[in-house]
């Protein structure tokens, strides 16, 4: 299993990247068109991919082709537009003459995508303040909890999975075992494939719990940050932290949390 510290899981990618948590989903979701690297890891507090995969990912140039894909937008040209608006669009990190004497832009993904997340509109919540705390799952992931079964569609929807694909991996392995054993399939519909059921209070109870974890880690977050700004340029320790700790986060977490938070004291 690789180490903890060679992972990144899907909030920190959000706050690493300041991407927008659904353009994330969307893209994980797409690999296949968009690239991003394949989860290495799926257990209960949901997927983690390779930091470096990652990083090297966002880091690369890429044209307006590829950028419609990670925007989806239909068509390259309306990247073209974009970049024509003064002021609307970043500039790109690369531009070549081809042999035509045309210009061949590149952008950064990472740039791309925290631009992305500044646009209002249907996948682009906005920034200027913290990033929302996962959906509550009773009340915003757009799923009926009012019957005694969920589909698997809408389980891996409460628990934060990208897609049915990435939750039933992580159940067949066993990473997801506060759910309890699936009922009997539902009733075929149409040509359209049956669907397990599952027990709607264990995966609520679940996706709360998963809720948790998350705003544990974004807590040890703040504070990190915090403590730096605190600093002003003395050393900041982890072990420091976490024996301040009154919340039960380990050590190894407090690392985590204080390397995510450098990262972002340096980007500003």
């Amino acid at each position: 299993m690789p180490r903890a510290s060679a992972l990144i899981g899907f909030d920190d990618i959000v706050a690493a990247y300041h991407v927008s948590p659904e353009r994330l989903r969307r893209v994980t979701a797409q690999h296949a068109l968009t690239g991003f690297p394949v989860p290495v890891l799926a257990d209960s507090d949901g997927e983690r991919w390779g930091r470096e995969a990652v990083e090297v990912w966002m880091a690369e140039p890429v044209q307006a082709p590829q950028v419609a894909v990670l925007l989806d937008l239909k068509r390259a040209i309306t990247v073209h537009t974009y970049a024509k608006k003064p002021g609307y669009f970043i500039d790109p990190d690369q531009t070549e003459l081809t042999p035509g004497g045309l210009e061949r832009k590149r952008w950064r993904r990472d740039r791309i995508l925290a631009w992305d997340a500044t646009r209002t509109g249907s996948g682009n919540p906005g920034t200027g303040g913290p990033r929302p705390l996962p959906p509550d799952p009773e009340t915003e992931a757009g799923v009926d909890t009012s019957q005694e079964t969920v589909s698997t569609a809408d389980a891996a929807r409460l628990l934060g999975f990208a897609n049915v694909s990435s939750f039933t991996s992580a159940y067949s392995q066993g990473f997801v075992t506060g759910i309890g054993e699936p009922t009997a399939p539902e009733a075929r519909s149409g040509r359209g494939s049956r669907s397990r059921r599952w027990d709607t209070q264990l995966v609520l109870q679940e996706a709360e719990r998963r809720r948790q974890v998350v705003t544990g880690r974004r807590s040890r977050v703040t504070a990190c940050l915090e403590a730096l700004r605190a600093s002003d340029g003395a050393s900041v320790s982890a072990v420091t932290l976490h024996q301040g700790d009154t919340a039960g986060g380990t050590l190894d977490e407090w690392k985590n949390a204080l390397t995510q938070a450098r990262r972002q004291f340096k980007a500003g």
